[in-house]
């Protein structure tokens, strides 16, 4: 496994206390907590903004990862589908109270950071593909217009003014998504199938 450097370890240890205390931390309280002095930090991070938005990218990038690895890992297209939901759910709710409180009161906008919506296209349309290959899904669906409605969806889960409404209640949002989707695209002869996993 390879070795961290500091800039890493710092990153997973800001994570972790704005998991623990929310995001309204200034520079020097993280320092403190830290126990650095200002000035590395500085040697790190240019201000708090880069600092949040390299802890926000850091997430992500795990996110994203875990993500390609159950895809890889799976069944089929629908149990494909179902795992990324639940690493999604269970990842957000790992932020811990305060930290979806800040956000939820758009503290931060998570998808300014950089366009994560690229990479959902992607894996919903892969999904979509390989949903069809497999006899699952209808072969008269569009994987273009589904990939845009679910991936619309996902996006404005996180866009700031609408996050307080979703992100409080993050596991039901997903789940109906998904169902939503799920439901719209699947063979009619293949619904036993769906339901199996939806139980």
């Amino acid at each position: 496994m390879p070795r961290l450097s500091s800039k890493d370890k710092y990153i997973r240890e800001i994570l972790n206390l704005y998991k623990e205390k929310g995001l309204r931390l200034n520079m020097e309280q993280i320092a403190d907590e830290l126990h650095i002095t200002k000035k590395t930090l500085y040697n790190n991070f240019e201000n708090k903004e880069d600092m949040i938005t390299t802890v926000v990218d850091h997430f992500f990038f795990d996110l994203e990862r875990k993500i390609l690895t159950s895809v890889e890992e799976s069944e089929n297209a629908i149990d494909s589908l179902i795992k990324i939901v639940e690493i999604i759910r269970f990842e957000i709710d790992k932020l811990g109270p305060s930290l979806i409180d800040d956000i939820s009161k758009e503290s931060i906008n998570m998808f300014d950071h950089s366009n994560r919506s690229s990479f959902y296209s992607k894996v919903i349309k892969e999904n979509l593909s390989r949903g069809i290959s497999e006899g699952l899904y209808r072969h008269n669906v569009d994987p273009e217009y589904s990939t845009i409605f679910y991936t619309s969806a996902i996006e404005l889960f996180y866009k700031k003014g609408h996050t307080q409404r979703f992100i409080r209640n993050s596991s039901k949002y997903h789940s109906e998504l998904v169902k939503h989707h799920l439901y719209s695209i699947i063979r009619a002869d293949k619904i036993d199938i769906l339901e199996s996993y939806l139980k």
